[in-house]
């Protein structure tokens, strides 16, 4: 077995050209000196990379030489064969770029400038030297030096056109935040691949200087600078307005590709509603059942059934009926259940019910008896009960309890809510407020406000401050809430004006104090509204509202609009 396999490789040998047979040799030199590195044995990494350096290979082992002795802090050891090196080929922009790390590093600011000088001496019309030190030294966080190297790049080659990248990225370390967008965009009409560095070097920009470099990225007609601007509006929390920058992107512009990475990033970050709008412009482009269930799973967890219904229709017609019931039928229980349109999901559910085992049923049994309680249908949501496990059903029949005005039974089952939903923290909040174990009054104008009647909620609400009074500030602060999404402020004001004036001890005084004041600037009365927010100010000190309350208060004494 020797002897065969010395055969073959000294016929390899023969059969292999020369420069195949040192090809091999370099690489397999390179390869055993980086599983030296990688494994940590720092001394025999450095005979392999010298071993490199001595096959030719010297801008390799070079570059393996400075890692390694970064690792044991002896820089100074990369010198001497850096200096051999720079013998044979002084103008070698790898072997520079280690001579400038190497030197800095070791506070050797003078030789490193001095070895810059020099580089731009050998190469005076190349903007290598000046985009390898600039770029060091704002790594470095040195933005004055860096400035320096480029002032003088710009006298020596006449301008800096080939260090777009270099200016754009001084321009963000110095917070000249418009100018790095209108340098960023110059380098991406030639560079694409830059988008993402941009993004990362724009991102820090804060309040108004973001509002500048939108305006510049809006502007600029070119696919990067939207992509840009998409990430960055994700990144800064406005994911619809990402999404916008982004829906404009034609086939040519590789949208489909941008659309999934940002549909992808929107789904990490919880901003359901962007996510789910450019995975329909996904299945606009390409028609697919996966994207539909995934885009309508977007929209239930954003709070829009309605269009998860929409996209779900989509898949049910592409997919077979054992991947509906798998994929498609949990969800659209959920989504009809939301809208109270439990009927429908009743409908559904019985359809599929002999393949579905009883704890799936009874899950669905939960849900829909939500989508009754949805739908102010009392009686309907204890029937669809029936199925449902004791543990699954205790939350479900709180809430049916708080209908009947058992305030009793309501505080056991909420005990523990699945959801912590605006709605679950208003009730379990009066449930707190209140030594009451009944009040029917208070249960009718919940189940009011399930079945969509808002006018009869709010006078209810209104009703019951006064047969509950140790939560009456709290149900003046609901009815008023009421009110002012019917739009009808001259009734909220009424209201938040009784809790400031009767309840000024209250949690909900502040609260009143600042939707006053904002319904009084909604009606022009900047007067009323400068004093409601001062009020709120100076009286609640500590109140949470305060800063919204400055916010408001600042708008109105600049002149801005109401929304």
């Amino acid at each position: 077995m020797l002897r065969l396999v010395l055969a073959v490789a000294a016929a390899a040998m023969v059969v292999l050209p020369p420069g195949h047979a040192c090809a091999q040799a370099q690489n397999a030199n390179l390869n055993r000196a980086l599983d030296l590195e990688q494994a940590g044995k720092w001394k025999e990494a450095i005979v392999a990379w010298r071993a490199v350096i001595a096959s030719g290979e010297g801008a390799q082992g070079l570059l393996g030489l400075e890692r390694v002795f970064g690792q044991l802090a002896q820089d100074d050891s990369v010198l001497p064969p850096l200096d051999s090196l720079l013998e044979r080929k002084p103008e070698d922009r790898v072997l520079r770029g280690v001579q400038l790390r190497v030197l800095r590093s070791l506070g050797r600011d003078s030789l490193a400038r001095a070895a810059f000088d020099e580089w731009v001496r050998l190469v005076p019309r190349d903007p290598s030297p000046f985009r390898e030190f600039a770029g060091q030294l704002l790594n470095d966080g040195r933005t004055a030096l860096a400035d320096t190297i480029l002032q003088q790049a710009t006298l020596a080659l006449g301008s800096t056109k080939a260090l777009t990248i270099e200016v754009a990225q001084l321009r963000s370390a110095l917070g000249l935040w418009n100018a790095a967008a209108v340098e960023w965009v110059k380098a991406l009409r030639s560079e694409s691949y830059l988008e993402q560095a941009a993004a990362y070097s724009l991102f820090p920009a804060t309040g108004v200087h973001r509002d500048s470099v939108r305006a510049v990225l809006r502007d600029a007609t070119q696919a990067g600078a939207k992509k840009v601007l998409g990430t960055l509006e994700l990144q800064w929390g406005a994911a619809r307005d990402g999404w916008r920058a982004l829906s404009t992107l034609t086939v040519a512009d590789s949208a489909y590709e941008s659309w999934k990475d940002f549909a992808e990033d929107a789904e990490h970050q919880g901003a359901w509603l962007a996510a789910r709008d450019a995975l329909a412009a996904m299945i606009k482009e390409r028609p697919n059942a996966t994207l539909a269930v995934r885009a309508a799973s977007a929209a239930m967890s954003g709070g829009e059934p309605a269009s998860a219904l929409d996209f779900l229709s989509v898949a049910r017609r592409v997919l077979q009926p054992f991947q509906v019931r798998l994929q498609v039928l949990p969800i659209e229980v959920r989504a009809l259940a939301s809208l109270g349109r439990a009927a429908e999901a009743e409908r559904l559910v019985r359809e599929s019910s002999e393949f579905l085992d009883l704890s799936t049923r009874q899950s669905y049994s939960r849900q829909i008896a939500w989508g009754w309680i949805r739908a102010g249908a009392v009686d309907k949501a204890r029937a669809a009960l029936g199925d449902a496990s004791s543990d699954d059903a205790e939350e479900v029949t709180a809430w049916i309890a708080l209908y009947d005005g058992d305030f009793k039974k309501a505080r056991v089952g909420l005990r523990r809510p699945q959801d912590a939903t605006a709605d679950v923290v208003t009730v379990i909040s009066l449930l707190g407020r209140t030594s009451a174990d009944s009040a029917r009054g208070v249960g009718a104008a919940f189940l009011a406000l399930a079945r969509g009647d808002s006018a009869q909620a709010a006078a209810r609400f209104e009703r019951a401050a006064d047969e509950i009074s140790d939560a009456a500030p709290l149900l003046l602060a609901i009815a008023a809430r009421v009110q002012t999404a019917r739009r009808q402020d001259a009734a909220a004001i009424t209201l938040w004006q009784r809790i400031v004036q009767r309840y000024a001890a209250a949690p909900e005084a502040a609260e009143a104090d600042l939707e006053w004041g904002r319904s009084l600037r909604k009606r022009g009365d900047l007067a009323g509204a400068t004093e409601r927010f001062e009020h709120l100010i100076l009286s609640y000190p500590q109140s949470a509202l305060v800063p919204q309350a400055r916010r408001e208060l600042d708008a109105v004494r600049s002149g801005a609009s109401a929304t």
